[in-house]
């Protein structure tokens, strides 16, 4: 019998959210010279920058040409939803913003239809690079809806009718959501938003996408909640490692601290998959057991930021070869889940 071929996947911007094509060209040709066969496209994650359809042609091109897969995207929700504090990127999700122009969620029927054009560029892209789910985020205004209960009902309804009209247009073709868990927001509201829209909207249309660090820093009880509760609904992964966060940092009364808090601790490390490094708490058995059971299809993607050390020019492919083998070790170990 022929051995199994190992399948591996890391997300394009595992070193910066590039914009430069030739930058991002030579990020792809890194993951497919470090053997990788698979990845996530993550540029342009954020914001409301339309690909055009030469670009798409482009991207599809760059990926046949270096050999590597691209079976997922991650789709932006429009607008710039991060700030900086000191440096360091936060979400900043607890009001709706007022300052963005294509936004799914807008009560602003204009730029409601915006954020359904913006998320339609994205399934579009995800045809033409051959990918089938597109990673979403759906950033909750939480105290919003705690300050003003009636507002809740209105963002629910703004959404809902978003993806009514994407989704006939995503169907065709052939490209599910997933909705990712968060940081920066509290697990009751991603629990009743999962609820709600996974109760309205069928597997044809849309699924969950697991970052594994994002469950370690919000989920307190239960760092795999989410990726055992919407198992049946598991069409994409963000595999990653980190130390969590302890609680007196992650419940300061300061939002702005608590924010910046989990951001810090969001580590994105490689997953530590044979123990090697002894870093990062997740099990990796378990989780490999829970994606053997759900309708992912393989390999998960590994979501991962690498510090490269600018001083050694082979540090940055040691890194990616490493991070390689891991993927690998975990696409073998759901194999032999299954």
């Amino acid at each position: 019998m022929p051995a199994t071929k190992l399948l591996s996947s890391c997300e394009t911007d595992y070193n910066n959210d590039l914009h430069s094509w030739i930058e991002i060209e030579q990020q792809i040709r890194n993951l497919a010279e470090a053997g990788f066969t698979h990845t996530q496209w993550m540029q342009n994650w954020e914001g409301e920058y339309m690909y055009s359809r030469s670009e798409m042609f482009q991207a599809r091109d760059v990926l046949r040409h270096y050999g590597i897969c691209a079976h997922s995207i991650h789709a932006t929700e429009g607008g710039i939803r991060t700030s900086r504090i000191n440096g360091k990127k936060i979400f900043q999700n607890r009001y709706r913003f007022t300052d963005i122009r294509k936004d799914y969620t807008s009560t602003n029927e204009y730029l409601r239809l915006a954020g359904v054009d913006l998320l339609k560029n994205r399934i579009d892209l995800c045809t033409y690079i051959g990918a089938s789910v597109m990673v979403l985020h759906m950033q909750l205004p939480y105290m919003m809806f705690e300050e003003e209960p009636e507002e809740k009902t209105v963002y629910y309804r703004q959404v809902m009718k978003s993806f009514d009209e994407i989704k006939e247009y995503a169907k065709a073709s052939g490209v599910r959501i997933a909705l990712e868990n968060m940081i920066c927001t509290p697990q009751k509201y991603q629990d009743e938003q999962f609820d709600l829209m996974f109760d309205r909207y069928d597997r044809d249309f849309l699924g969950f996408a697991y970052d594994s660090g994002h469950g370690s820093l919000m989920c307190r009880e239960d760092y795999y909640h989410f990726l055992k509760k919407y198992n049946d609904r598991l069409y994409a992964t963000h595999l990653q490692d980190n130390a969590s966060i302890p609680d007196e940092l992650l419940y300061q009364e300061d939002g702005d601290k608590a924010d910046l808090e989990v951001l810090l601790h969001d580590s994105h490390w490689v997953p530590d998959v044979d123990g090697t490094l002894k870093r990062g708490l997740l099990d990796w058995d378990l989780i490999a057991e829970l994606v053997a059971t759900a309708p992912l299809d393989l390999p998960a993607d590994f979501e991962v930021v690498l510090t490269i050390n600018e001083d050694d020019p082979e540090d940055e492919m040691k890194q990616l070869i490493h991070c390689r083998k891991q993927a690998e070790l975990f696409y073998q170990k759901v194999l032999n889940k299954k």
